[in-house]
């Protein structure tokens, strides 16, 4: 009978038997033990990812909000020069009417 590294056809088969169950046994729990592994992480992080969310909305409704108060700020800004402008021109106008005032004395 013909044998391989000192073992017959027969022990061979039955050792490759015995290793063929320990290995699908061993990749069965590494398997099973990674998907309980995955869903704990995930229950664990769902709050977190919740978290995140409602705070990236907030952070945009601030930026919508902070975008709408620059555009008011412009526009008032704008306002207040113009208030400037013809406060100006009022003071010139006082000046050249107090001159007048004093011209005609």
């Amino acid at each position: 009978m013909h044998q391989i590294l000192g073992y017959s056809w027969n022990e061979l088969a039955s050792l490759l038997g015995v290793v063929s169950i320990i290995a699908g046994a061993v990749g069965w729990l590494i398997n099973h033990g990674a998907k309980t592994f995955n869903r704990n992480v995930s229950s664990a992080l769902q709050p977190f990812g919740e978290q995140i969310r409602n705070l990236t909305k907030n952070i945009e409704r601030l930026n919508a909000n902070l975008k709408q108060q620059q555009s008011a700020f412009e526009r008032l800004e704008k306002r207040v020069d113009e208030h400037d402008r013809r406060l100006d021109r009022h003071h010139e106008q006082i000046k050249t009417l107090f001159k007048k005032e004093d011209d005609n004395k």
